[in-house]
């Protein structure tokens, strides 16, 4: 009897350490899965992460810092996998939040967070906020000595799992990012007012020391002449004019050097041109890409609107080809005159199926952006894409100007 009871103690205590071995095993089966999902998850970010990286500086060159909050909800949604995802804008005086995802919760976000603002601006790290049963994760995006606002995303993991946790991670790490891009906004601000003030101060004092010392004595000698004109003689009277004529004559070339020192025309270089090869050297640098770019016609036949566009599609179909077509060359065209205008793109990428991407209504944010900024300035848009061929846009608008010859003027 006591040999059965020790054998039936022994199986019961084996019986019990067996369970807790396979409580253990499933527990690291279910850990184990998690991992292989939080590493997929990482080498995605990873991917998203350095495409983010070039196009925030990409952005922060331009100023775009509208492109720039888009951008940022574009990845923030690829790396935390969430549906909705906002963000709170500090700046602005109304419609302070942003939001990608479920706009009925935008009220009152806005409510929530303009209540609880000066204690979410002292968090350092991620905290949860309900909204509506609705998790959310959120985070200051702010440098050392200024609040820019908030970034939250809607959170659906528990705390306990590890894609959970490499999300704060994440957001943590898109809020610095962010915070460094606005800083570096607020910098080049500061930094513009500072050269504009710098270059309005020194062309006062050149005219000041050199155009308005001439006119006052200009002045002085057309005084002079009129108190003596019954004194002088006729020859004396010419040779006094001849003297204010030269006069004249050397203000007007100080003028108009000073004038044409400030016109890109004269100085022959253009802003939207000179922005544009600007942001292709830094593709090229950053991709390792060749981006031949032909611009034929005067960009003074073009709106402010239509260079805003043009430059964001320009951007938009480079960004594309790199990202989504990994193409290697991109040829990049624009053709300006009077009646229309043509931007073509084309590349050497990997291709896509248009009428799939067309059918399946999963156009990516960047063609969308192409259509909606060619819709603006009412023109036409065309995309040919073949897969393993490449891709080439062609953009055409209208072009309606008002050139004037002479006395006629020419629409």
């Amino acid at each position: 009897m006591l040999s059965f009871l020790m054998i039936t103690a022994a199986v019961q205590v084996w019986s019990i350490y067996v369970k807790k071995i396979k409580y253990k095993n499933r527990k690291l089966e279910e850990v184990n899965i998690q991992l292989e999902s939080a590493n997929k998850i990482i080498l995605e970010s990873v991917d998203h992460i350095m495409a983010l990286y070039q196009s925030v500086n990409i952005l922060t060159n331009q100023g775009n810092k509208e492109g720039l909050i888009k951008l940022l909800f574009e990845y923030a949604k690829k790396i935390t996998r969430s549906n909705t995802v906002f963000y709170y804008d500090l700046s602005s005086d109304y419609n302070k939040v942003t939001l990608d995802g479920n706009n009925d919760l935008l009220k009152f976000l806005e409510e929530i967070i303009t209540k609880d603002l000066k204690k979410i601006l002292e968090y350092k790290e991620p905290v949860e906020m309900h909204v509506l049963n609705t998790r959310f994760k959120i985070i200051p995006v702010k440098s050392a000595y200024k609040d820019y606002g908030i970034l939250g995303f809607e959170a659906t993991n528990s705390k306990e799992n590890i894609i959970y946790k490499n999300n704060m991670h994440q957001l943590q790490f898109l809020s610095e990012l962010i915070s460094i891009a606005f800083e570096r906004f607020y910098l080049e601000e500061i930094n513009e007012r500072l050269l504009i003030t710098e270059e309005q101060n020194r062309i006062a004092n050149e005219i000041h020391d050199s155009v308005l010392q001439r006119l006052f004595s200009m002045s002085c000698g057309v005084f002079s002449l009129m108190k003596k004109l019954d004194k002088y003689s006729l020859e004396e009277i010419q040779k006094e004019l001849n003297l204010i004529r030269k006069t004249t004559d050397t203000v007007m070339k100080e003028l108009r050097a000073k004038i044409y020192s400030l016109s890109w025309k004269k100085s022959g270089s253009s802003s939207f041109a000179m922005d544009i090869k600007r942001y292709i050297e830094d593709i090229k640098k950053l991709n390792n890409v060749i981006i031949p770019f032909s611009i034929v016609g005067s960009d003074e036949l073009l709106s402010c609107k239509q260079k805003k566009a043009l430059h964001r599609m320009i951007c938009e179909g480079i960004g594309n080809a790199i990202r989504h077509g990994k193409a290697e060359v991109i040829e990049v065209s624009l053709k300006i005159d009077s009646h229309n205008i043509t931007l073509i793109i084309i590349d050497n990428g990997k291709g896509f199926d248009l009428d799939k991407v067309s059918e399946s209504n999963a156009k990516g944010l960047g063609i969308q952006n192409l259509y909606q900024m060619t819709e603006s300035l009412c023109g036409e848009i065309k995309i040919d894409s073949k897969l393993g061929i490449g891709t080439e846009i062609e953009v055409s608008v209208p072009n309606n100007v008002l050139i004037v010859k002479g006395k006629e003027a020419i629409v």
